[in-house]
């Protein structure tokens, strides 16, 4: 029987650099895991005889019962993390060196999916907070193509990033949107809604802008002039996304928190019933 205070050994399988301090860790289990989407597991890092330990959310299915990925932000002043930058690290981790060792703790949180709400998800993401929804979405796409009983849902996804580079999990999210948009068969329907903080780094990027907590706010939309796409999608979300068909999710960024939050509040939402949070702290 697993217990969420044992450590189970784990090796680095790959690295995927996403950016310049943000990658994808994905590490195979010497025994079974089990959590819910969601949770987050501790990663244990022992190297030259010094360990420490950090919690990170699990962007894994839960399917994958030996494997276990996380979504990681560099933190320059962090205890860990700038260990996984470390090239000396990595690859003693891959090669299975015995001074550079891994291994999981958990899992802990009650950051889950009520899989019994017959309602539309909606998940609202900063940064890295996206992780525990790729697990959601990962399970429930399984789900729907496995499970009779399957409740038929479209989920909303917002994400929000400084850069389009930052768009950790793009392709697959994009991947699955196209692949459900109009799908009679499908019993899952996914809407992709990524957007940047700081467009006019990149030129090319032709999508929605702002955080994802202005997506929200409709007193941010343009009084004069032809309206902007962001202006069409926040008035679509607003006539759309109501407690009595929405449950909302929300992780990231205290303050994208804070606001949406704030701002569904004023449209009914109410706090554990319509809406659950998870907030990161660097």
């Amino acid at each position: 029987m697993q217990s969420r205070y044992s450590r189970i050994p784990a090796h680095l399988n790959s690295r995927i650099e996403v950016s310049d301090g943000l990658a994808i860790f994905r590490f195979s289990l010497e025994r079974d895991f089990s959590f819910i989407p969601g949770q987050y597991a501790t990663l244990w890092l022992t190297h030259r005889g010094k360990t420490l330990g950090r919690p990170y959310s699990i962007a894994s299915s839960p399917y994958e019962t030996r494997t276990i990925e996380f979504y990681i932000n560099l933190v320059k002043e962090g205890k860990l993390t700038p260990s996984l930058w470390q090239p000396e690290v990595i690859e003693g981790l891959i090669r299975g060196n015995p001074e550079t060792k891994a291994a999981i703790m958990g899992p802990s949180g009650l950051f889950g999916l009520d899989a019994e709400d017959p309602r539309d998800f909606v998940f609202v993401a900063s940064g890295t907070g996206l992780a525990p929804f790729i697990s959601m979405v990962r399970k429930m796409d399984q789900d729907s193509r496995t499970q009779k009983g399957f409740l038929k849902r479209r989920i909303y996804i917002v994400h929000g990033v400084s850069y389009p580079k930052h768009l950790g999990y793009r392709e697959e999210l994009e991947a699955l949107a196209a692949e459900t948009a109009g799908g009679l068969k499908r019993k899952l329907a996914l809407l992709y809604l990524p957007t940047i903080s700081r467009p006019f780094i990149d030129s090319t990027w032709t999508g929605l802008k702002g955080r994802a907590e202005s997506l929200f706010d409709l007193s941010s939309i343009r009084k004069t002039g032809p309206p902007e796409f962001e202006d069409t999608i926040k008035k679509m979300l607003h006539l759309m996304i109501r407690p009595e068909t929405h449950a909302v999710y929300i992780c990231g960024h205290p303050g994208t928190v804070d606001n949406v939050v704030s701002a569904l509040a004023r449209k009914g939402f109410r706090p554990e019933s319509d809406l659950k949070c998870e907030k990161y702290y660097p």
